[in-house]
């Protein structure tokens, strides 16, 4: 995944702004992003868990990042983009943030309790995906967890009846949208995890977001 492939230089700068202005119950693109993000916490399970240190893959500027953070857990990022690095370590110097992304892990870093990412996998193509599935697992502590939230379809039947709710509510086009990247499927995601070993449950949280939840 090249660094500025997706436009993250441009982007960078007017992330935050640009999450802060969409309705909450909107369910389109960036819709519910705090209950979303809210979300990934509430699947990690810390209550039940002594999980210490979280690795955030796409930590982009940290929003998902800070939840951790703010529950006293040592926290790593990791993101192609360099100038979202950048804001992110602007934000939040206590965390250490590095560049890699789902398939380049930094030598440097050691196993974790937790991976969790939002709105970066689509960035993957299904066999990167499936590769990283893998890769995530490598660097898991025993009963660590993989929380992951992104743009997704249930499955292929799935793609032209969601894209006409898309249509029909918000006169937009997900997969012209996406035309350059790559929603995952979610019932595939399942069976990719579960083939790697790990139990999974998630959720649909709105339209366009799943969620998936895989642990050891």
């Amino acid at each position: 995944m090249t660094s500025d492939k997706f436009g993250f230089k441009q982007w960078a700068p007017y992330y935050d702004v640009q999450v802060a202005k969409v309705s909450p119950t909107d369910d389109w693109m960036f819709g519910g992003y705090d209950r979303v993000l809210d979300k990934v916490v509430e699947y990690c399970c810390l209550a039940e868990n002594k999980y210490s240190s979280v690795l955030d893959i796409g930590i982009g500027t940290g929003n998902l990042a800070a939840r951790f953070l703010n529950r006293g857990m040592q926290v790593v990022g990791i993101d192609p983009s360099m100038d979202m690095l950048k804001i992110c370590r602007q934000k939040f110097p206590e965390i250490k943030v590095i560049k890699g992304d789902f398939l380049h892990y930094p030598r440097a870093l050691g196993k974790v309790d937790l991976i969790v990412s939002a709105y970066a996998f689509h960035h993957l193509k299904a066999g990167e995906k499936t590769k990283s599935v893998s890769l995530m697992k490598n660097i898991l502590k025993p009963k660590g967890r993989i929380v992951i939230a992104d743009f997704m379809f249930q499955n292929a039947a799935a793609i032209a009846p969601t894209n006409r709710i898309i249509q029909e509510k918000y006169n937009a086009d997900m997969v012209a949208t996406f035309k350059d990247e790559y929603p995952g499927l979610y019932d595939d995601l399942v069976v990719g995890f579960t083939k790697a070993g790990l139990k999974v449950s998630g959720e649909q949280l709105t339209v366009s977001v799943w969620l998936i939840c895989a642990a050891l």
